[in-house]
């Protein structure tokens, strides 16, 4: 019994060593995902019975209009809040063991719900739906999402050295590699902070051009 456990580490071991987890294999993944996420996204809205779709609709046309009260100081404070803790979650995710499935499949949901969304869009504004889907889209949408890729990416090539370290013995310089790992967070919470601006400022002005169209 104990040969057998010995031996089923040693099969899992090497399993682990045999996975090709480059940096480009690692690029063409998660754009091949994000491809997917959305692809499924889209389809899944039409999936759903007439009633769910009028819910979502009725969702996509709140968020297409600008509140009377609209407070750019609280809506820009909550934004950056928000888009903190997103980026510094995914980050924290990405220093454990769990952090390549967990940010996986964050990543999926997040991609998942712009294709839901475009399909929303669509189904809602029907003529004007190319002029809406791109408004969602751009800019701020745009930049989120390479924001997101950049954090996924990183946090799943520093959660794969972390388990090379703890689990296959490998000689890597961790505290190296966190030095240039914390690099990226303080660019991707730049970023974020640049996508709370765009959404408070920019995203209102443009949806209230959308709506007199």
């Amino acid at each position: 019994m104990h040969m057998n456990l010995k031996n089923h580490k040693k099969y899992k071991k090497i399993n682990l060593k045999r996975i090709n987890f480059n940096s480009k294999n690692l690029f063409i993944f998660l754009i091949s995902l994000s491809i997917i996420a959305i692809i499924i996204g889209i389809v899944f809205y039409f999936i759903l019975s007439s009633s769910d779709q009028e819910t979502v609709n009725s969702v996509v046309t709140n968020n297409f209009k600008i509140k009377d009260n609209y407070n750019y100081t609280k809506i820009l404070k909550e934004s950056i809040l928000s888009n903190t803790y997103n980026t510094v979650l995914i980050w924290i995710l990405g220093i454990s063991v769990i952090g390549i499935i967990a940010n996986i499949f964050i990543y999926f949901f997040e991609l998942f719900s712009i294709g839901f969304t475009i399909s929303g869009i669509i189904n809602t504004y029907k003529s004007k739906s190319i002029i809406g889907v791109l408004l969602y889209l751009f800019p701020t949408k745009a930049v989120e999402i390479i924001q997101f890729f950049i954090l996924t990416y990183f946090s799943i090539k520093f959660s794969y050295k972390v388990i090379s370290v703890c689990f296959l013995n490998k000689n890597i310089d961790l505290k190296k590699e966190m030095k240039h790992y914390s690099k990226i967070l303080i660019i991707c919470w730049i970023i974020s902070l640049c996508i709370s601006l765009l959404s408070t400022f920019i995203d209102p002005f443009l949806l209230k051009l959308f709506t007199k169209v």
